[in-house]
């Protein structure tokens, strides 16, 4: 008879009770937290950089707003695509190895981007990041997770988030240094010296970890997921340029749902599944999971437009416009330290959805009165604070809910989850700028153009067509941000009404639930009925209690 086993670490990880434990140990786990943390910050700090770097980019590859986003969306397709597959890799095979190698793959491929001219090679280079970064990020958080005992993740997980924003707040001003300098592709040069400090350091300091079981990978469901997602981010895009009846965005749907279809039935059947499906039954992996994705779609959609309103509307350098969306990242990270102690106060569900609702709200007065830098910079302080609140909070809701043996395959379906939603937020968000700019303003495609063309035509009708254009792009702000602070509002929804009714059980629980899964756990039949006797009843003892977050520890 197999029985759940009672919460313990892994044999070589740190213990999770009162006794005495060696120094040195304590040190070095913190010194790895800040290593994963800037693994993490690395991943993070292309794809800020690189917001800052497309108006450049945009001139000198010529490059239409579309080409744009396909650039920006192929490294979060591969990556999404690929996170599941990665994750199951790290437990497999270690998630030391499997990390530290998608961070040296990262540095080289960021090195040969320099050598792009054209649009396409900028596509395809991304590509190859973000399948590096796919081998990053989730071992970055099963690595933390084998290193704390449960008592101390909640702080680890806050500032692994915020060492990670750091990277947010660094990548805009960096990028922005760079671009001056040297042009977009410096951007790509600024994730080669971290990411080889990281591995360098990581070969000493990080202990290896991975799943006994060493469970093979479904390549077959692999494959699926690659292309569900892939294709459903081109079927959005599609339906800005082209339209929602558009043939092309006809087939892209139609490759989405078949391929999203059969991945869920592949999940069903295979003995060896990608992703635990227990953990898809669990609200509270859901509603944390479903928030933090539809708040990445609020927050990814919305720096891809003021990117453009800072460059191109108003005006700014690429230095300039770095340092004014520094209030998003400075005030996420001070947020993020903080939100243990918030959500001991409020409570996980509170603080989560409280976040999200401050989130929106920061993208709606962006959207609809953000046409000076003045207002907008206090609306990026509450998109900051609201998103370094609840992501914390959000992702040690997740982790309560993973085994230790597949913690790198339950924090890449969360990874992939954010990705896709940031994705999607890019794609749609995009879509709906590009397609009210075009309907409402014939001949050019972006207000970039639509100046260009300005100052090439004598001055009435120049100066007519520039405050057009502008008049223009303030309509397809207000509509593409309506549309990131409604998906947000979602989120904060999604996120109350889940966690609110969240009976999940505790992390050991949960491995027997996984075990369960794989029909290793057989239900104790108990002791044999004697004729005569009454029915056996369950053994005496202290009343069942309810599971403990780390979050709410505080509040004993």
């Amino acid at each position: 008879m197999t029985t759940p086993r009672a919460e313990t670490q892994p044999a070589d990880g740190p213990p999770d009770d009162d006794r005495p434990e060696d120094p040195r140990a304590g040190r070095e786990r913190w010194l790895v937290l800040l290593l994963m943390g800037f693994a993490l910050c690395v991943v993070v700090l292309n794809n800020s950089s690189l917001n800052v770097a497309i108006p450049e980019l945009m001139r000198d590859l010529r490059a239409d707003l579309p080409t744009v986003q396909w650039i920006v969306d192929s490294y979060s397709i591969v990556f999404a695509g690929l996170l599941i597959v990665a994750g199951a890799w790290s437990d497999r095979w270690g998630r030391k190895r499997m990390t530290l190698g998608g961070l040296a793959v990262f540095g080289v491929a960021s090195a040969l981007a320099v050598l792009a001219t054209e649009a396409w090679h900028v596509v395809l280079v991304r590509a190859v990041l973000g399948a590096a970064a796919a081998f990053v990020m989730p071992g970055t958080l099963a690595i933390l997770l084998h290193a704390f005992p449960r008592r101390e993740r909640a702080r680890a997980i806050a500032l692994w988030t915020g060492i990670a924003v750091l990277g947010v707040a660094l990548g805009p001003v960096l990028g922005g240094l760079v671009v001056t300098t040297a042009g977009w592709s410096g951007v790509f040069w600024l994730n080669v010296p971290p990411a080889v400090a990281v591995v360098v350091a990581g070969v000493f300091l990080v202990r290896e970890s991975a799943d006994p079981q060493r469970r093979p990978t479904d390549a077959l469901g692999a494959m699926l997921s690659v292309v569900a997602v892939g294709a459903l981010v081109f079927t959005v895009i599609e339906a800005g340029q082209h339209g929602v009846l558009a043939l092309r965005t006809g087939l892209g749907a139609a490759v989405t749902l078949a391929a999203g279809v059969a991945f869920m039935r592949r999940l069903r059947r295979t003995a060896f599944p990608l992703v635990e499906l227990a953990l898809l039954r669990r609200e509270r992996f859901r509603g944390a999971a479903l928030g933090n994705m539809l708040l990445f779609f609020g927050l990814a959609g919305t720096l891809f437009v003021l990117t453009q309103r800072l460059q191109v509307q108003l005006g700014m350098s690429p230095l300039a416009a770095g340092l004014a969306v520094g209030p998003i990242a400075l005030t996420a990270f001070a947020a993020s330290a903080c939100s243990p102690l918030v959500a001991r106060r409020l409570g996980p569900r509170m603080t989560v959805t409280g976040g999200l609702l401050l989130v929106a709200a920061g993208i709606a007065v962006v959207g609809w009165w953000g046409g000076s830098y003045p207002v907008i910079a206090p609306a990026l302080v509450a998109v900051g604070v609201g998103f370094g609140v609840a992501t914390p909070v959000a992702t040690d809701l997740l982790v309560s809910t993973l085994s230790d043996d597949r913690a790198s395959s339950g924090s890449a379906l969360n990874d992939t989850m954010q990705e896709t939603g940031f994705a999607l937020g890019i794609a749609a968000v995009g879509a709906v700028l590009n397609r009210v700019f075009v309907q409402a303003l014939e001949g050019p495609t972006t207000l970039q153009q639509a100046r260009a063309v300005a100052e090439e035509l004598p001055a009435r009708a120049g100066a007519a067509l520039a405050e057009r254009a502008d008049a223009a792009f303030d309509d397809a702000v207000r509509a593409a941000l309506t549309v990131a602070a409604l998906v947000t509002v979602l989120g904060a929804a999604v996120a109350f009404r889940l966690l609110a009714r969240d009976q999940q059980p505790t992390r050991p629980e949960a491995e027997a639930d996984a075990k369960a899964e794989a029909g290793t756990v057989k239900a104790d039949p108990g002791p044999p009925h004697v004729a005569g006797a009454p029915a056996p009843g369950p053994a005496p003892g202290p009343p069942d209690r309810p599971p403990v977050l780390a979050a709410d520890e505080g509040r004993r």
